[in-house]
């Protein structure tokens, strides 16, 4: 029976939602710019209905964590800090998780601020074996630019330290990480939130490593949305990455 329960690891309140005893893994599942973890619990759900284990965490800057003004100048730089914030906690769960479900493989997965943050966990952690990105990227310089681009930023005399951050953690520059596992990014075609290009860009990096199986998808037409099947091609993805054996 599927159990949705309210959860706080180290200060980090979360949903963790169990599909029963025998998981046939366990989904870190990070939302997104000016949501939270409860907007994510159908997700979690439908993860559990096909046999995942589920931990939602709220990150900084959202719903329990004091939500702020999403719209304010300094909104942006806020944006790149909770991706560094989510990342600098993942130990934490991680630490809870190996606790809770020791011998069930992992994976993290994440829509728009949660899918750069899924692909930054996967690649500076290599508990998970696989990573699904919903709407998001893996080329964090390149999307910082494309985002300045469209949204008309300045840059401000502070920029300089918030680029090395973007920098010094971008997934893009240590793909050789990733050597043995998998990433799966799905993209809608007619994104205008988040440049597809980055993403498309940080996965033919990937296709060209024969150490890393990923795979990029897109769905013509669609926005900045996960679907139906969106969600049915991520299960299918983690039903066949976390049945392999560890080599």
């Amino acid at each position: 029976m599927i159990r949705e329960t309210r959860i706080n690891i180290d200060g980090i309140p979360a949903l963790q939602i169990t599909c029963g005893d025998m998981p046939k893994g366990v989904v870190l599942f990070y939302h997104g710019w000016t949501s939270q973890k409860e907007y994510q619990s159908v997700r979690g759900h439908l993860l559990a209905a096909y046999g995942y284990d589920v931990l939602i965490p709220e990150a900084v800057n959202h719903g329990e964590r004091g939500p702020i003004d999403y719209n304010s100048p300094a909104a942006y730089g806020e944006f790149w800090q909770t991706v560094f914030q989510n990342i600098r906690e993942a130990p934490s769960i991680i630490k809870y998780i190996r606790k809770w479900r020791r011998h069930v493989p992992c994976a993290v997965m994440g829509h728009s601020m949660g899918a750069f943050t899924a692909l930054g966990v996967m690649t500076h952690y290599t508990e998970f074996r696989t990573a699904v990105a919903l709407n998001g990227s893996g080329w964090w310089d390149e999307s910082d630019r494309r985002f300045r681009a469209a949204l008309h930023i300045e840059k401000p005399r502070s920029y300089r330290v918030l680029a090395m951050q973007i920098q010094a953690m971008d997934p893009y520059a240590y793909t050789h990480k990733l050597a043995g596992r998998s990433v799966l990014a799905l993209n809608g075609g007619a994104d205008d939130v988040v440049d597809n290009k980055a993403q498309e860009l940080y996965m033919e990096k990937l296709a060209k490593d024969s150490q890393v199986i990923s795979r990029y998808g897109t769905y013509d037409g669609l926005g900045h949305f996960v679907t139906t099947n969106m969600m049915g091609d991520a299960v299918q993805w983690l039903d066949e990455a976390l049945a392999v054996p560890v080599k």
